[in-house]
């Protein structure tokens, strides 16, 4: 069973390497709204302030993937103090919009790139952005993006290790549904519902999924069998699984 989290927190997006949303079909009023998007991440990956202010509102509404609000001042004050290479926002793609006369919503998805030293620490982000129609031009009334959880460990090398102990069946709470743990091609595979994943090692008992941020250690009793797992979340939560069968 998969339980998603966030990871990073990245402010702006800059101007793509490639265009992803050339390659879907919109109508020429839809079009009109993604290329004002577009105008709006490359003005601010060109940090010309003035020209970004122009696609949005002054009163919009922009809030991160860690919660917090800012405003438009706060977001041109932080383009006019960090340079562009710090944080970027490549391959914009997966637009969905969606037009309800002077008012549009867009959703997609980029990669975003923030370079620490020598690291360039990388994340999937998908964000939302309603803009609405004043004086015949589109401006950006809300803003707001979240982190898509990709794990980025790297799975411990075990040769020859058997699985067979971890399988069977698992269960959190009543009302949901199972989650059975089985072996395929020599790999632990997890399966609950429709929601399938490979379960990574990382050591002894512990074990994390590509498809998200947290692990999960296995128990045992005091003859050695397997009981459960303990899922440990990415911001120190923790809750439990018991074996069922």
């Amino acid at each position: 069973m998969r339980y998603l989290g966030l990871v990073l927190f990245a402010l702006c997006m800059t101007p793509p390497l490639g265009n992803a949303a050339a390659e879907q079909k919109f109508s020429p009023a839809e079009q009109e709204v993604v290329n004002v998007q577009k105008a709006r991440m490359d003005a601010a990956g060109r940090r010309d302030m003035a020209a970004w202010s122009r696609y949005v509102a002054e009163d919009c509404i922009i809030s991160g993937d860690n919660g917090t609000v800012q405003t438009k001042a706060q977001m041109m004050a932080y383009y006019q103090k960090v340079p562009a290479e710090y944080d970027r926002a490549l391959d914009p793609r997966e637009y969905v919009v969606h037009l309800y006369g002077d008012t549009a919503v867009v959703n997609l998805r980029a990669t975003d790139h923030e370079p620490y030293g020598d690291t360039d620490l990388t994340g999937e982000q998908r964000r939302t952005e309603t803009f609405i129609k004043r004086n015949g031009s589109w401006l950006a009334v809300a803003i707001q993006w979240s982190v898509i959880p990709i794990n980025h460990r790297t799975p411990v090398v075990v040769e020859g290790r058997s699985y067979q102990e971890y399988v069977g069946v698992y269960k959190t709470r009543p009302k949901d549904d199972v989650e059975t743990i089985s072996i395929k091609d020599g790999r632990l595979w997890s399966q609950t519902g429709n929601d399938g994943d490979w379960c990574e090692p990382a050591g002894g008992d512990t074990f994390f999924y590509k498809s998200d941020v947290g692990s999960f250690t296995f128990s045992r009793d005091a003859q050695g069998h397997v009981t459960g797992y303990t899922y440990y979340r990415f911001d120190g939560q923790e809750f439990h699984a018991q074996k069922i069968k």
